[in-house]
């Protein structure tokens, strides 16, 4: 080691149980508690939602829905980053992933709100989906460009050629798998309203989009949107982003103009909080027979949502990080109903296909769902691809370095 150590600000809080989380606060009112009803389809509709016994239920204040939640801001696609836009719920009837909420249930303790959840009684109608990312990775197309902004395909010098001409040459597929981070801390947060203004104490990684997301979503400004985030329980990239139990809190709490506090379980966590994306690369080298590279090639397809398309820059690195006179790197997407992807940096290397849910009659389902089977669950995030937004800025595109700027 080089230099002096530096103690952590916040580690002796975190590691006697004196740092307060997100979900920890208590305001100068009693909150109320909500939990999410998810969908038990992989693709299709909700053609019928009772919410009737629910509402009876002991306890309960309200059940939101898409037939009576407020009207949200749209996601704004001119919006440079995903995390600053609004992240509307409960808009339509429309079924686009498996676990994606289809209500909400607010009561006066936490048990109350997840009994009274499993009595929430939808009915579906099944779409074909597209779940298996080997089925139908021929269906990849090329995006307009990856994340960050960067181009989705480069080339520099003639890559067929230099490889051609090689004395060695190597040619191998990779394959890696569906991962999910699982912070000590799960997504979770405390939405005061206080007049036209609402105190957000939540676990999140950028404060500044936390912020900008909630207020674009709720469509009113910046201003009354008051982020309050002193220590994070860890993140991996799954925080970057404000996401469906911080605006449906919000939502919540404007509506009943109480606290409310939303905590994703274990297991809603896998389903609402995006993954890092399962691919196939290509990786083709070309040397001389002292090994020195004369040509790289990097091809990546992988899976994105098609309703939030998210390109990982995975091969961006390999553009710079090798010297060859000839390189070549791309990028491909395929379409699956999964959720999206725009949380997470890259993956390591192991295969895992999901088959969630297949063409059907309508079904009635009152139960919540675990983890889907085939799913790796990631407890450390990837060093080698950290987002940089908020944080850093970029020096060299190529080489996706970055320069500390301050927080």
């Amino acid at each position: 080691m080089i230099g002096q150590s530096l103690n952590r600000v916040d580690g002796p809080l975190k590691v006697t149980g004196r740092a307060t989380y997100a979900y920890e606060h208590w305001g100068a009112d009693q909150p109320l508690y909500g939990f999410i009803v998810g969908a038990t389809i992989g693709k299709g509709r909700i053609t019928r939602i009772d919410t009737e016994s629910a509402e009876r239920a002991p306890g309960v204040h309200l059940v939101m829905t898409h037939l009576n939640a407020p009207v949200q801001g749209p996601r704004d696609e001119s919006i440079p980053f995903e995390y600053w836009r609004a992240q509307p719920v409960l808009t339509s009837p429309d079924v686009h992933h498996y676990g994606e909420p289809v209500a909400l249930v607010v009561a006066a303790s936490f048990e109350q709100a997840r009994a009274a959840a499993d009595l929430v009684d939808v009915e579906y109608t099944d779409e074909r989906g597209r779940f298996d990312f080997a089925a139908h990775e021929a269906e990849a197309y090329i995006p307009k460009e990856v994340n960050a902004g960067l181009a989705t395909d480069t080339a520099v010098g003639d890559f067929d050629a230099g490889f051609a001409g090689a004395a060695v040459r190597v040619d191998q597929h990779y394959t890696t798998p569906y991962e999910f981070s699982m912070p000590m801390e799960p997504n979770a947060c405390l939405v005061e309203p206080r007049g036209e203004d609402l105190v957000v104490h939540v676990s999140c990684q950028i404060v500044d989009a936390a912020r900008a997301s909630i207020a674009n979503t709720l469509r009113i400004d910046p201003a009354r949107i008051h982020i309050v985030v002193p220590f994070v329980g860890g993140g991996f990239g799954s925080k970057l982003g404000i996401h469906c139990e911080t605006i449906l809190a919000a939502l919540a709490a404007r509506t009943l103009r109480q606290p409310i506090k939303v905590a994703l379980t274990r297991q809603q966590i896998f389903h609402l909080v995006g993954m890092r994306p399962t691919s196939s690369q290509r990786v083709r080298l070309g040397a001389a027979r002292d090994g020195r590279l004369a040509a790289i090639a990097h091809d990546v397809t992988m899976h994105t949502n098609p309703d939030m398309e998210f390109a990982e820059q995975t091969a961006a690195t390999t553009r710079s990080l090798y010297a060859a006179p000839h390189r070549l790197t791309s990028h491909r997407l395929t379409p699956l109903d999964l959720p999206g992807t725009t949380t997470r940096p890259t993956s390591s290397a192991r295969r895992a296909s999901v088959r969630w849910a297949s063409a059907g009659p309508v079904r009635r389902s009152r139960t919540r769902c675990s983890t889907p089977p085939g799913y790796a669950c990631a407890t450390s995030p990837s060093p080698s691809r950290r987002c940089c937004l908020g944080y850093h800025r970029w020096i060299s595109e190529p080489v996706m370095a970055c320069r500390f700027a301050g927080p």
